[in-house]
């Protein structure tokens, strides 16, 4: 399916997520759950702005990353904080109306430490831009793209290791991992499992 959006310049959400998850999807991930993420995280960058100013240039020098498709059918800009009370009303309205430009998508994958979609991946955006050359090479899952922010958080507050679970449930841990970086969410028990083993392991701890 993606080989079909090779020209195109914009997509819906419902379009984006279904495509381009498959390709962040890493051994034993479950790709509907990757799909799921992606949303969860794309809708969270767009009510929080993060999108506003990553599209096109425009004659009025502005850069919304965002369109709506209006009853009549046609697109119309629109800012990341007008969606915020749609979406919570009717998050599949959002996915099948809300448009997302290409430059924004591309912005969004470097942001977000994530390979951008395969069939943009090799271009390069209209304002002269180049896309970052690593970040279409590797290919991490969601969850790998979270693992420098968690490095950083282990790094900081255990330098010697993570306690046990017994010690620190692992339910309090992720609250305050959230709590440092509210943009790791969702985060799942496996994600920081792993991240607590390999820290552990680095430093000598047994359990994890």
């Amino acid at each position: 399916m993606s080989k079909l959006f090779r020209t195109k310049e914009w997509l819906t959400l419902a379009q984006l997520t279904r495509a381009w998850s498959p390709e962040l999807v890493e051994g034993g991930e479950d790709p509907k759950q990757c799909e799921q993420n992606l949303i969860h995280i794309l809708l969270e960058d767009i009510v929080s702005g993060r999108l506003d100013n990553s599209g096109p240039p425009r004659d009025d020098g502005q850069r919304l990353g965002l369109r709506c498709i209006t009853p009549d059918s046609k697109p119309r800009f629109i800012k990341g904080c007008e969606l915020l009370d749609p979406i919570r009303a009717d998050q599949a309205w959002a996915l099948d109306n809300v448009v997302v430009m290409k430059e924004a998508v591309l912005d969004f994958a470097l942001r977000r430490q994530l390979p951008s979609p395969s069939w943009w991946a090799v271009s390069e955006v209209p304002n002269g831009t180049a896309v970052n050359a690593a970040n279409t090479t590797v290919v991490p899952s969601l969850s790998t793209g979270k693992q420098p922010r968690i490095a950083e958080y282990r790094s900081e507050h255990f330098p010697t290791g993570v306690p046990e679970p017994g010690l620190y449930p692992r339910k309090i841990l992720r609250s305050d991992v959230l709590k440092w970086d509210p943009d790791l969410g969702p985060l799942d028990e496996s994600t920081l499992k792993k991240a607590v083993e390999k820290h552990n392991a680095s430093v000598g701890k047994q359990k994890s």
